[in-house]
């Protein structure tokens, strides 16, 4: 059930820890480059598929071996693990005289380890930092897109209201990557996101949501055209005119040469809601203008009349 052995400490400093004799219990045939002990195969560990194998610096290794430290003697030991049917077991660091993670007599406290080691092993994948240079799961990257599709078909629809959720949990999934994987890969799946979110609010209506947005993805992809255009179409229908006018002269100082007329019709479109909007204002301001000359000429036809009515009795009293 346990094997002696050494460990030096402190555990983040270490040689590589000797081999237990032949023949011990627990025993694996292997020294470790590494100051804490783990379980293998036949010792409770759940076998998994073979391990990444990760290069050794030697150079590392040589400064780490060059730190002061003191040998103390360890023991493995198997218990069962409460409540859990089947039965399960777990692989823990005890002291190899009184059989104890933490034992006063020895002076020996191996709790902190063996809470480390059981947490390692439940957590879930993306909760512990992978090697150096490997690629991100594509698990995330697939549910960040097809959240964005099912906002596209959404929208495509006219289903504004379900797309603008769709668009969000995209957005949600994208800011939740984990701080160790390329930041660059979730700015560009957020910025999606929220430009397309936009669009849905200023279909909606929603214009200072649509405005939120179009500046959060200025913000994180600024040479991005599209979140400039998003911007100016969510400053027309706030009637804030001459900021949807800048915002357009700052997208197109981004726009590539060969890509200006791709985006041709959304200029035209912005350059006719903001014809539209100056025709209503133009049309508006008119319309009062005739309504409050109509109001006047029908006040001075009914005054002439009254003044006629009384002019006739005037005469009829006279005569």
């Amino acid at each position: 059930m346990a094997s002696a052995g050494q460990i030096p400490l402190p555990p983040p400093m270490a040689q590589a820890m000797p081999m237990p004799p032949a023949g011990a219990g627990g025993a694996h045939g292997h020294p470790h480059p590494h100051p804490h002990p783990h379980p293998h195969p036949g010792q409770g560990m759940p076998m998994g598929g073979p391990p990444m194998q990760i290069p050794v610096n030697p150079a590392l290794t040589a400064l780490l071996d060059s730190l002061p430290h003191s040998p103390t003697p360890f023991a493995l030991q198997t218990v069962p693990v409460p409540g859990t049917n089947p039965p399960q077991t777990n692989t823990v660091v005890v002291c190899p005289s009184h059989k104890q993670s933490y034992c006063e007599t020895c002076c020996m406290d191996y709790n902190a380890l063996n809470f480390m080691h059981q947490f390692l092993r439940a957590a879930p994948t993306d909760a512990i930092p992978p090697p150096p240079n490997v690629a991100p799961p594509p698990q995330r990257a697939e549910q960040i897109k097809a959240a964005k599709e099912a906002g596209n078909a959404a929208f495509k629809n006219q289903q504004f209201g379900p797309a603008i959720q769709h668009y969000s949990r995209s957005a949600d999934m994208a800011l939740s990557r984990p701080p160790w994987e390329p930041a660059a890969i979730g700015k560009d799946e957020t910025a999606i996101a929220l430009c397309n979110r936009s669009a849905a609010f200023a279909f909606a209506g929603s214009w200072p949501q649509a405005l939120a947005d179009a500046e959060a993805v200025v913000l994180l992809k600024r040479p991005w055209a599209k979140g400039h255009f998003r911007k100016a179409r969510a400053l027309v229908g706030l009637n804030r005119l001459e900021d949807a006018r800048q915002a357009i002269v700052d997208g197109l100082q981004f726009e590539p040469n060969d890509k200006v007329s791709e985006r041709a019709s959304v200029r035209a479109s912005v350059r006719a809601s903001v014809r539209a909007s100056v025709t209503e204002r133009v049309r508006a301001s008119v319309t009062e203008r005739v309504r409050a000359s109509v109001t006047e000429r029908v006040r001075a036809s009914e005054l002439n009349a009254f003044l006629q009515e009384i002019d006739g009795k005037i005469d009829e009293a006279e005569s």
